[in-house]
């Protein structure tokens, strides 16, 4: 990423907080369903007690940050994980591995098992296209308290262009979860022609849509005004509307909060 706003680079270290809190409490999580290899994880930090440049997830003003709604999806009570193994930096970043492994799985902390159905996909970063065809299983049972195996496979990074592995997951035909995994670095990542459409519905509800895979957009945040999710990653085909409190009457028809993304420059 080339860019001279402050704006980019801030966005870029929320970023890098943000992921590196989602792989740590999602895979922490993932293990408490493997004979309890992980009994829990203390969030540090939450607020900052005065205004200063921190790791926490929430500011002084109570503004919150990307990591805050990072960590809050993979802590939900259901929720969906999948991720390709990733190898040491210095080697994977000078040449990728010629094959990855790849695993989809599943985390309740419902006291009861629950019925699911779970997708994968499969998209292009660059074309926003399906490189081959979804993984879908139907009346998957969800073990109560636990961490339930999907599937497994592998990634051909000779054959197949880079793409994002897109994961949903559906409990009573209600889309309840969501994951991603995508080829690392980012920073090799081109992010041209997103096409990402932002609208208001009405004063309570923001719609986001776009037409190729988009990292990590972002949302405003105001003192008072609070949103269901942020730091989304928006793939082709699956609309995500986001609740918001606090905006006024005269808000609705376009997005009043600013918004950007990974490459948002590129566009």
């Amino acid at each position: 990423m080339t860019t001279a706003k402050l704006e980019d680079y801030i966005h870029l270290t929320q970023l890098v907080q943000c992921e590196a809190l989602m792989f740590g409490y999602r895979g922490w999580r993932k293990q408490w369903g493997h004979d309890r290899q992980c009994g829990g994880a203390l969030v540090w930090q939450l607020n900052d007690c005065w205004p200063v440049t921190s790791w926490s997830i929430v500011d002084y003003y109570l503004r919150r940050k990307p990591a805050y709604y990072a960590i809050a999806r993979v802590l939900a009570p259901i929720a969906v994980g999948v991720r390709r193994k990733h190898y040491d930096w210095s080697v994977s970043h000078a040449r990728d591995p010629k094959t990855q492994a790849w695993e989809l799985w599943a985390v309740s902390s419902k006291l009861h098992d629950v019925t699911a159905d779970v997708e994968l996909r499969f998209i292009s970063v660059e074309t926003g296209k399906a490189i081959e065809p979804s993984f879908v299983k139907k009346g998957i049972r969800v073990v109560a308290n636990g961490t339930t195996e999907i599937s497994t496979g592998y990634v051909d990074n000779v054959k197949e262009e880079p793409h994002v592995l897109a994961a949903r997951l559906w409990v009573g035909g209600e889309l309840v979860a969501r994951d991603t995994d995508w080829p690392q670095p980012l920073k090799y990542l081109p992010f041209p022609e997103r096409k990402v459409q932002v609208k208001m519905l009405n004063c309570n509800e923001i719609r986001v849509t776009a037409e190729r895979p988009v990292k990590c957009l972002v949302f405003e945040e105001r003192i008072g005004c609070h949103l269901s999710d942020s730091a989304i990653d928006v793939m082709p085909g699956d609309e995500q509307v986001i609740s918001v409190r606090g905006l006024n009457e005269g808000d609705s028809g376009q997005s009043p909060l600013a918004w950007t993304y990974l490459g948002a420059n590129e566009q």
